[in-house]
C-alpha cells in the first residue's frame, strides 16, 4: 500500500480491514488488478454529465471522459478483458463513496473545492460551470436581487446550496430555501409553481430544461453567481492511479478529442452551450485549482 498499515487483521475480518487501510493509503491500480473490474460511480439524474443510460449502463459527458480513463487503465495493467462495472451514487453519498471503495472513480458533475480535497483527489478539471438560477419567462424574476421574499429550490450537498445559502444571508434577501434531494426533484418543483425558481450549475439546468415538455418558456435569471471547475474524483494519496488519470484526460486535451465530446453533449438539441473561455483555457494549460 506504499507504506506499513496502522491495521492489524485477522482472516475473518481481510475484507473490512482492506478498506480501512485503503483510506489511508490507497493502491487502486493493485485493487483493479485483484478484482478484475473497474468500478465507474455515477450519478443517477446528472444529465448531460452523468445519468442513467437505458440499457442498464451510464451515459453523459464525464462518462465519456471516464471510459477514456478506463482503457488507459486497461492499457497500463495489460488487461484487455478487464470487466467495467457501473455503480449509481446521490450527492449525498459520492464522497463516501470513493473513500470506502465502493467506486473508483465519480463521474459525475463534482466541482474541485479545497474543503473536498481534504478527504478526496481531483483529476484535472473536465469542465468549468456557473451557479445560476433558472425560472419560467413569465415569472420576470430579473435577478436574484429583485427576488426578497421568493423561494428557489437548490440540490442538496452541493457547492450551488453553500452559494445561494451564502448569497441570501450576505443580502439579506429572505428567500424560501427549499432542498431537494436530486437535481430533478429541484427542477420539478420549479416547473409545478412550488417555488419561483431552481438554483444550480448552467449546464446541469439546461439539461433538465431540455428534458422538459416544453424547453422554450424557461430562461436564466441574472448573472453567474459562482464559478464550479469540476473534476473526477478518486481515493487520495494514490500517485499511481492519480498518474493513469492524468495521462488519459491529457491525451483528450492534447489531441483535442475532449472538444468533440463537449460537442457531442452540448453543441446540439434544443439548448446550445458554447465552450466558455474558461474551460478553453483548461484545455490548453491543463490544471486541478479547487475553489474555497
Amino acid at each position: 500500500m506504499g507504506s506499513v498499515s496502522r491495521f492489524v487483521c485477522s482472516s475473518a475480518a481481510s475484507a473490512l480491514c482492506f478498506v480501512a487501510a485503503a483510506s489511508v493509503h490507497a493502491d487502486t491500480l493493485a485493487k483493479i488488478k485483484k478484482s478484475g473490474e473497474f468500478v465507474l460511480g455515477h450519478r443517477e439524474s446528472s444529465s448531460p454529465f452523468s445519468f442513467n443510460a437505458d440499457n442498464g449502463t451510464a451515459a453523459g459527458y464525464t462518462v465519456d471522459i471516464c471510459l477514456r480513463v478506463f482503457e488507459q487503465i486497461k492499457e497500463e495493467l495489460k488487461m484487455k478483458d478487464l470487466k467495467l462495472k457501473y455503480v449509481a451514487v446521490k450527492p449525498a453519498d459520492r464522497i463516501a463513496a470513493v473513500k470506502d471503495g465502493r467506486i473508483d472513480v465519480e463521474c459525475g458533475s463534482t466541482t474541485n473545492t479545497a474543503a473536498r480535497q481534504k478527504d478526496v483527489a481531483f483529476s484535472y478539471t473536465t469542465f468549468v460551470a456557473g451557479a445560476r438560477l433558472l425560472a419560467k419567462k413569465d415569472a420576470k424574476l430579473g435577478d436574484i436581487d429583485k427576488m426578497k421574499g421568493k423561494s428557489l429550490a437548490v440540490t442538496e450537498k452541493t457547492t450551488t446550496e453553500r452559494v445561494i445559502n451564502q448569497t441570501n444571508a450576505e443580502r439579506n434577501l429572505g428567500l424560501k430555501i427549499v432542498v431537494a434531494k436530486d437535481h430533478p426533484e429541484g427542477f420539478k418543483k420549479m416547473e409545478t409553481g412550488e417555488v419561483d425558481a431552481v438554483a444550480n450549475d448552467d449546464a446541469l439546468l439546461l439539461g433538465l430544461a431540455a428534458r422538459a415538455a416544453n424547453p422554450s418558456q424557461y430562461d436564466f435569471v441574472g448573472k453567474f453567481l459562482s464559478v464550479e471547475p469540476y473534476g473526477i474524483m478518486f481515493r487520495k494519496d494514490d500517485p499511481a492511479f492519480a498518474a493513469v488519470v492524468d495521462k488519459a484526460v491529457g491525451k483528450l486535451f492534447g489531441t483535442g478529442e475532449i472538444f468533440k465530446i463537449y460537442a457531442k453533449w452540448f453543441e446540439s438539441g434544443t439548448f446550445k452551450l458554447p465552450m466558455n473561455q474558461y474551460m478553453k483555457e483548461n484545455v490548453r494549460l491543463p490544471n486541478k485549482y479547487g475553489v474555497q
